[in-house]
Formats: structure tokens, C-alpha cells, sequence
């Protein structure tokens, strides 16, 4: 981890200590696969939840930078936004270039903008597919510059996001058809509670420079005005009106908008 991302760590750790509930946090940890299972019980047989922060705050210090953005990441999704902004000045900036790393020759630059995006890592078993990917990413890349859609559709558990991660991990089709990054929203079937909770922390990612108020939508009317503004002053090559049908897509179908 770069000094700037450790020192802002170490800077508010004590406030990070008092108020996260470690649980959720591990679950998007382990997802991006910066976070062991044995590390995740370390965490949880610590007596108290002090401890529990305290332990896993210690761990992610010995680790790389993706590790901390993968912790903020988590912070925003499980809608801890005030600690997250503590972290935000911390967050590192790395190489865009298109040097190999180790992980199956994604680049740096992809893995940097996946994992602040929430698009989930590669299984433990994974089988390649590389004719169905290089179909969703022509398809991708024929939207460049308009706005439109790709649907992938398929029976439950056929891996049907599987494969949408794997087609946006590649360094040239996340520069040209996603310069501003990829955010990783997941729907399926939610009662208006939980629709409302995924709407405000799509706010939340959108507007990390706090460009609007702090107050978060308090109804899902309000939170799609919001999203509405938000697309058109930041993401104007976005079209809103695509995003409503996000809202109400059965949980078997994904739908992959390009920026």
C-alpha cells in the first residue's frame, strides 16, 4: 500500500474502529478477492466489535492498494458514506498503462477501474469462454459513442454475469467504450426498501465529489431525479431514460448500458 492510502487509513483509524460492523464489509472483501477466508475468521473471533474493526483495520494495512479501494468500495456499498469521504483524499492513483500484471493478464489500469466500480472478481473455478465474451464485447464496442444496451439472458446459474465481468475486463474496451469507469449494480428481485437502498448508493457512486447535498433520496421517486441529474450533468452521454428499464428487469436477465 503507497504511504498517502496508509497514512489516511492510519490517520482515521480510530473513527473506522468505533463505527463499522465488519461482517458485510469482509463479504465484498472476500468478493474481490483481497480478503482470505482465514483472514475473515481471524477477524470474527475477535470478542467484540471494536476488536473485530480493530483486527481487520490491521490487516488491510499489510496489504497492496487494491485492498483499500476495495475497503472504501465496500464503505459505500453497505452505506457507510461519512467514513468513506475520511478515506476518499487516500484513495490511489494507479498506472494506466497497459503492463501485465499476475492476475490471468488483466492490466493494472483494469483491475483498478473494476474493483472502484464493484464488478465482481473471476470464481474460485473458472472456465473460459472466450467465443461468448469476444460476442458480448463486439457487441459493446458496436455501441460506442450511442447509447443502447446489451442483454444477456439464460436460465438461473448458467453464468450469465460471469460473463458480463469477464467481458468488460479488458483494457481496451474499458478505455474506449467506458471512460468513466464501470459501475456494477446488481437488481434482481428487490421490495421497495431494498430497491431504495440500491438507488441511494448509486448516488452515492456517482457523486463522490459531493456535488449535490448530503442528504440522501428519501423515496425512490426522489432517487431517480436524482440519478436523472446526475447522468445529465456528469455522464451526459448517458440517456436516462434507459436506466428505468434497469429498475424493472426480472432477476434472470442482466442488462450492461455503455457510458
Amino acid at each position: 500500500m503507497d504511504a498517502k492510502a496508509r497514512n489516511c487509513l492510519l490517520q482515521h483509524r480510530e473513527a473506522l474502529e468505533k463505527d463499522i460492523k465488519t461482517s458485510y464489509i469482509m463479504d465484498h472483501m472476500i468478493s474481490d478477492g483481497v480478503l482470505t477466508v482465514s483472514e475473515e475468521e481471524k477477524v470474527k473471533n475477535q470478542p467484540t466489535q471494536h476488536q473485530r474493526a480493530a483486527m481487520l483495520i490491521k490487516l488491510i494495512l499489510k496489504k497492496d492498494n487494491y485492498s483499500y479501494i476495495s475497503f472504501y468500495n465496500a464503505l459505500l456499498h453497505e452505506g457507510y458514506k461519512d467514513l468513506a469521504a475520511l478515506l476518499h483524499s487516500g484513495i490511489p492513483v494507479l498506472s494506466s498503462s497497459s503492463g501485465k500484471d499476475s492476475n490471468g493478464g488483466i492490466t493494472s489500469y483494469v483491475r483498478t477501474v473494476l474493483c472502484e466500480g464493484g464488478v465482481p472478481q473471476r470464481p474460485v473455478v473458472f472456465v473460459t469462454r472466450k467465443k461468448l465474451v469476444n460476442a458480448i464485447q463486439q457487441k459493446l464496442f458496436k455501441l460506442n459513442g450511442d447509447p443502447g444496451w446489451v442483454t444477456i439472458y439464460g436460465m438461473a446459474g448458467c453464468g450469465k454475469s460471469v460473463l458480463a465481468a469477464e467481458a468488460v475486463r479488458d483494457h481496451s474496451l474499458l478505455e474506449g467504450c467506458f471512460p468513466g469507469g464501470v459501475h456494477w449494480v446488481s437488481v434482481g428481485k428487490q421490495d421497495k426498501s431494498g430497491l431504495l437502498i440500491k438507488l441511494q448508493n448509486l448516488c452515492t457512486r456517482l457523486d463522490q465529489d459531493e456535488s449535490f447535498p448530503q442528504r440522501l433520496p428519501l423515496n425512490i421517486e426522489e432517487a431517480k431525479d436524482r440519478l436523472r441529474i446526475l447522468m445529465l450533468r456528469k455522464h451526459p452521454r448517458y440517456r436516462w431514460s434507459n436506466v428505468v428499464g434497469v429498475l424493472d428487469l426480472p432477476a434472470n436477465i442482466l442488462k450492461t448500458s455503455c457510458l
